[in-house]
């Protein structure tokens, strides 16, 4: 007779949507679980490839992001991007990025680094040149569709126009052929912008996401084992 209680159908709607609850607490603490696994898996190539010997960037072979390169060839002045939203030490400021032009393969967009912004937003700074005649320089090959670990996509000013563009727009400013990626630059060429720092690595909130997902589930669970008994007992106090 005890066991008629639960077939009622409000406490059979209420076992249905515990079990969904549940369903709903698993799925999101087995994706945010996989989530830490990638950004750690992530982390580790990373870091591996900081500790590597720079390679000499070509357009025959396929070079992963942050792999640590090396190029020789000449900066090209008249095309040069600051890019707005970028901080360091709280203070607002712009990566200047100036096309490079190898001597033996396309041209690529060299992050030489931060400069800080001056005046009000719509002023443009006057960064340090980049060197003259044939150099060698030393960077990290990143890519251009960046989330979490920036500041998200990039955004480019041209000098002197004021006013955001998409980075898919960056062509107007070059529109030859050119590497997909940009470097960032981690040579001393003398006075130049300040570098760009390097990645902070960390497997972020993901796995203390995951136990808070668990803690849910069992939350439900519980909730609903108090709420059968709270029904058995109103059922039997009944008789």
């Amino acid at each position: 007779m005890k066991i008629k209680i639960f077939f009622h159908p409000k406490s059979i709607a209420i076992t249905l949507l515990a079990i969904f609850g549940m369903y709903i607490c698993v799925s999101a603490a087995q994706w945010q679980f996989h989530r830490g696994q990638n950004r750690h898996a992530e982390n580790v190539r990373v870091k591996q490839l900081l500790t590597q010997s720079p390679i000499e960037l070509n357009e025959k072979d396929v070079f992963p992001t942050w792999s640590k390169v090396k190029l020789n060839g000449s900066f090209d002045g008249t095309h040069e991007v600051l890019v707005r939203g970028r901080y360091r030490a709280d203070k607002y400021g712009f990566d200047v990025l100036t096309l490079f032009r190898p001597i033996n393969s396309k041209p690529i967009w060299v992050n030489r680094g931060w400069v800080a912004a001056v005046g009000d937003a719509t002023e443009t700074p006057i960064p340090p040149p980049a060197p003259k005649g044939r150099v060698e320089i030393i960077g990290l090959l990143r890519s251009f569709n960046q989330s979490s670990t920036t500041t998200g996509s990039l955004i480019a000013l041209p000098a002197p126009k004021v006013g955001k563009i998409q980075l898919s727009e960056l062509n107007e400013n070059f529109n030859e052929r050119r590497f997909d990626n940009y470097l960032q630059l981690t040579s001393d060429l003398g006075e130049s912008p300040i570098p760009a720092d390097l990645p902070i690595f960390s497997d972020g909130p993901h796995y203390a996401y995951t136990l808070q997902w668990s803690f849910f589930v069992l939350l439900i669970l519980a909730g609903r084992v108090l709420i059968a008994r709270e029904e058995l007992r109103s059922k039997l106090s009944g008789v």
